[in-house]
């Protein structure tokens, strides 16, 4: 990593001048580009329902609340439904879908699930793939359509995609340009965009707790603005070049190598569990927790420490024993040293704290 940046932290400040490896241009079908995940999401369901009015729509229960709360401002028929979000193996009960009408956004949690398609009459289905943008899912998904949010990977200040699958059975195509927002002057989505690249810039360019501080005050900014907006604008010609330098770069190869390396490194806890899968690649370092207040209590050690993880995903009611997820990024800027350090860090954590938490 570079060695100068405060910390160990929890999103991509750029790539910029390094050589990485891209996957092999893979063929996803129709695909539009889109400021956000979000977006992509918005834009496929005005697509399906322009076609055939939507009955419900369901999420699953574990989800970005942040999204729950945008999609609540924007569509009024939606509903939850539980699936297992740290095994990979659980499946989705789709007998709990009555009508062929309605619309069921699932989740390859963490890149690492696979979703058996039903076969016959069923609801129109949507994969979300955010969290796990060039895995197998991904590649080979038999969903009528996808999304990612590709800031969740890529070192990008904004940027979503939606695609339609090769394997796709649905008779729509992905386009309908009239779906888009217009708008007279300056692209609305340009002040986000600047606020958030801007942030990137200064966090690689940090070597000073202050200057920490001001990276992050400028990120949660942009976000604050993305959040604020709702309409689905066409991503400019400008941005779409800055996103396609970075599109098929292959970040899942340093994720399953550091991941892998991690945690046999790791010592065998009773706090939490490693979310993982023997042949794909993890978004990260991947802790489920039963207990919130243990959860916080790593990170507030680790953060202590100067490793920034992410807790993915708050405040959703899960009936599983596990019910929340710390990440540690194990991408490229990481070498063996840095995961030595990490790893250390945390097992002296629960060499501590094993315990009280039996």
């Amino acid at each position: 990593m570079q060695k100068e940046i405060i910390g160990y932290g929890s999103f991509i400040e750029g790539t910029y001048g390094k050589n990485l490896p891209q996957v092999r241009t893979p063929n996803f079908g129709e695909t539009i580009l889109f400021y956000a995940g979000r977006y992509a999401l918005k834009y496929l369901i005005k697509r399906i329902n322009a076609a055939s009015p939507i009955g419900t729509i369901w999420l699953p229960e574990y989800y970005c609340p942040f999204v729950k709360q945008w999609m609540h401002h924007e569509f009024n028929t939606i509903k939850f439904y539980y699936v297992d979000p740290f095994d990979p193996m659980s499946k989705i009960d789709w007998s709990q879908f009555k009508s062929p009408k309605d619309l069921v956004i699932i989740n390859n949690y963490w890149g690492l699930k696979d979703t058996d398609i039903p076969a016959g009459k069923r609801p129109t289905i949507i994969e979300d793939h955010s969290h796990g943008w060039l895995s197998e899912g991904s590649l080979n998904s038999k969903a009528d359509f996808c999304f990612a949010s590709l800031r969740k990977t890529l070192p990008i200040p904004m940027g979503g995609i939606a695609w339609k699958p090769k394997a796709s059975t649905s008779k729509l195509s992905l386009n309908l340009p009239n779906i888009f927002d217009s708008y007279s002057n300056e692209n609305p989505m340009n002040q986000p965009w600047d606020t958030i690249i801007g942030s990137m810039n200064l966090k690689a360019n940090c070597n000073s707790t202050l200057d920490k501080q001001h990276y992050l005050d400028e990120y949660m900014k942009g976000e604050l603005l993305v959040r604020s907006i709702y309409n689905v604008y066409q991503v400019s010609s400008q941005h779409a070049a800055f996103i396609n330098q970075y599109i098929f770069t292959d970040f899942n190869s340093f994720k399953k190598i550091n991941a892998d390396y991690s945690c046999i490194k790791l010592e065998k806890s009773n706090a939490f569990k490693v979310v993982k899968h023997n042949t794909r690649a993890p978004f990260g370092l991947l802790m489920a927790f039963k207990s919130l207040d243990t959860l916080n209590d790593l990170k507030k050690y680790l953060v202590t420490n100067q490793i920034y993880p992410a807790l993915l995903w708050p405040n959703n009611n899960l009936k599983t024993t596990y019910k929340y997820l710390l990440n540690v990024h194990m991408d490229f800027r990481f070498d063996t040293a840095d995961l030595n350090y990490i790893t250390t860090t945390v097992n002296n954590w629960i060499s501590t704290n094993n315990q009280q938490h039996v």
